[in-house]
């Protein structure tokens, strides 16, 4: 029986091939690795993929190093089946980064704030630091992440695609399942790893992404990053929601810093 879902990821996936991606794997772990220059990690969120960045990976890999793994028990990587601890998420992607240094490190929604404990953890090795709809805080979100109903999933998705998205049925399918079977559900330690207390630390400069239609993460939660980090800049993308770089990834490349 053919299944929609997993064919939409293996096609976020074969761009990033065609966009001329090697995918790589090592000790159950899985990225996709191309470009020279300076280095870009890119990081996705929850439930996500590393085929996530394909619309913006094309344009990066022709200027940079450009580094998409798939989280610790997203994707491709282990542990498929148990709990994912958070640590777990950001010592695994230490492993993927190896020895690069003056990174620019982005990340989307748990994606930001696995980037921002690893920046905490490593941050000699991280020269700027993009935080697109996530970072850690212990602030409640808009919109609850489990939908067991058609009428609830309909409400979660356009939280993260847009009020105006099409929503294919399989897409609506596809999250209904995921409230008793997905990553998400697996993440274990969160409270222990919250950030608030920690954002004076952040040295790197840091950019800060939010998409006007982000039904997810409000808007004064990317404010108390924005006020919390030193320096910070928030911008925000008109037309977009939870995900920017694929809703709107023109604009989200127009709103990355300058990279050396």
């Amino acid at each position: 029986m053919a299944d929609p879902l997993s064919d939409f990821v293996g096609l976020t996936r074969a761009a990033l091939v065609a966009a001329g991606f090697v995918r790589r794997e090592r000790s159950g772990l899985v990225w996709f690795e191309g470009g020279s220059g300076t280095p870009v990690v890119l990081v996705h969120g929850a439930n996500d993929q590393a085929g996530t960045w394909a619309a913006v990976a094309r344009s990066l890999v022709q200027r940079h190093h450009v580094v998409i793994p798939d989280l610790a028990g997203h994707g491709e990587s282990e542990p498929q089946s148990g709990p994912i601890p958070i640590p777990l998420i950001v010592e695994k992607l230490h492993a993927v980064i190896g020895d690069l240094e003056n990174i620019t490190l982005a990340g989307n929604s748990l994606g930001g704030w696995i980037v921002l404990l690893y920046t905490l953890a490593h941050p000699d090795r991280v020269a700027q630091l993009v935080l697109e709809s996530g970072g850690g805080l212990n602030i409640p979100l808009a919109m609850p992440l489990i939908a067991t109903n058609r009428d609830d999933a309909r409400m979660m998705l356009r939280a993260v695609h847009g009020p105006n998205a099409v929503l294919p049925e399989w897409s609506i399918d596809a999250l209904i399942a995921r409230a008793t079977n997905s990553p998400m559900l697996r993440l274990t330690e969160l409270d222990t790893n919250f950030v608030d207390g920690r954002l004076h630390e952040v040295k790197t400069p840091t950019t800060i992404i939010w998409g006007h239609d982000d039904g997810v993460v409000p808007r004064h939660y990317v404010e108390a990053l924005r006020n919390g980090i030193q320096g910070a800049t928030l911008q925000i993308i008109e037309g977009a929601a939870h995900i920017p770089h694929a809703q709107q990834p023109e604009r989200f490349l127009a709103c990355l810093p300058a990279i050396s």
